[in-house]
């Protein structure tokens, strides 16, 4: 009955890193349409199970993005 949301920082562009969860889909929000760029805005107001399930494409997407950040 409600939300609340994170900022957290993306170790890549907050764009490119949100492409990367929407394949996987998790649904992000760039940070630059919030004045921070260079962050997500994750919204909470799910079912707490839908949250832990997302957690391995958060893994997966944040191995990505490390490569990325390399290349």
């Amino acid at each position: 009955k409600g939300a609340f949301y994170l900022f957290p920082k993306t170790p890549i562009d907050d764009v490119e890193f949100c492409k990367l969860l929407l394949e996987e889909r998790i649904l992000a929000v760039p940070g630059r349409g919030f004045g921070r760029p260079g962050h997500i805005r994750l919204a909470f107001c799910v079912d707490e199970a839908v949250i832990a399930k997302a957690a391995a494409g958060f893994k997966r997407v944040m191995e990505r993005a490390q490569h990325v950040r390399r290349s």
